[in-house]
């Protein structure tokens, strides 16, 4: 990341009714981000980002101006979200254009007095992922004919230090009420996990790098639902068999919903890599009942951003995080290529504006 820089650009002006300009003061900084500054999305979206790209798109700050039609801020109000519109041409399929509300608008909550505006930005993003693929993988448990959700259930999270494994690993035990939670961190950060997270929060923890095989430690058919945050596909060996469930953030969409979201922008081969990819996951959970869905986390669902919002005001969720401050360049690249790599940071990592 060592072409990230800091540009002065004017304040911008309220230009809508509906519009309101805030003060940010910390802004997350996560691996999508990374990956377009690096380039490594231009094969799939070709000229569609253009320099310079503003990085991070979930922040909290102080809201300064509102325009005549916001009626749920005022001047001075703390809030928090994601400015989650991009530059670039989607054409979504009509039917998602409600449901899917990229590039249409931001969402912003009042920052609850539980975190700080750097736990805030931390959080929002992660949080949304996670309460929308818990609640599908509950969905997905009932289907199996499971009545009595996660409450009891042993659980698994790879990567309990990550920046969206942290949240999970939280979400399942202090909120869905999750009986025994397993995750998986490297060895530099086995001492850390007791500092970083709250208290009680993974029931048995498992160091990979010592341990590259799950089901050596993990006894298989003991594990009823995986929240897969990493690409691995291990934890199946673990897996309940008849009733299990998974809901990944880090599989591939169908090819199908990609065209339906993001319209005619994406290569036929990355298409079709993605049907492709189906098909393995099916191979892989060949001789069993397991269900799988996969989730990428849809802040356009009012709803669930509200309800989000209402986890947080709980301070049942304290994100764990690396801060460091814009105007240390040299530190904000160093930590982005971390992030970038996903390898050797510790939770998500958030810029300190101001």
């Amino acid at each position: 990341m060592s072409g990230l820089e800091i540009l002065d650009v004017p304040v911008p002006d309220i230009q809508d009714p509906k519009q309101m300009l805030i003060k940010m003061h910390a802004a997350g900084f996560a691996t999508g981000d990374a990956n377009i500054i690096a380039g490594k999305m231009k094969t799939l979206v070709g000229d569609n980002f253009k320099f310079p790209l503003r990085a991070g798109i979930t922040g909290s700050g102080t809201v300064v101006k509102v325009g005549k039609g916001v009626t749920a801020f005022k001047p001075g109000d703390a809030v928090y979200g994601m400015a989650f519109s991009r530059p670039l041409k989607f054409n979504p399929h009509p039917g998602y254009a409600s449901e899917y509300a990229i590039g249409r608008e931001d969402l912003f909550l009042l920052k609850p007095a539980a975190l700080s505006f750097e736990a805030a930005a931390a959080a929002f993003g992660a949080t949304v992922t996670a309460y929308q693929s818990l609640e599908l993988g509950l969905r997905l448990l009932r289907e199996q004919g499971v009545q009595d959700g996660l409450e009891g259930k042993t659980v698994f999270v790879p990567g309990a230090l990550s920046a969206t494994g942290n949240i999970g690993v939280q979400m399942l035990k202090h909120v869905y009420g999750a009986g025994r939670v397993i995750s998986t961190v490297s060895t530099a950060k086995m001492p850390l996990v007791r500092d970083r997270l709250p208290p009680g929060t993974v029931d048995e923890l498992i160091d990979y790098q010592k341990t590259p095989r799950l089901a050596d430690v993990v006894t298989p058919g003991s594990v009823d639902f995986t929240y897969g945050t990493q690409w691995t596909l291990e934890y199946i060996k673990v897996m309940e068999k008849r009733r299990g469930v998974i809901v990944s953030i880090a599989a591939l969409f169908p090819a199908q919903l990609f065209r339906e979201v993001l319209g005619d922008i994406l290569p036929f081969w990355f298409l079709w890599v993605a049907s492709l990819a189906q098909l393995y996951y099916r191979w892989r959970l060949r001789g069993t009942s397991i269900k799988m869905g996969i989730v990428s986390g849809n802040p356009g669902v009012r709803e669930d951003v509200e309800r989000v919002g209402e986890i947080l005001a709980t301070g049942k969720i304290q994100p764990v995080m690396t801060v460091v401050e814009m105007e240390d360049i040299e530190a904000v690249r160093e930590a982005a290529d971390k992030v970038q790599k996903i390898k050797g940071g510790i939770g998500g990592l958030v810029i300190k504006i101001a």
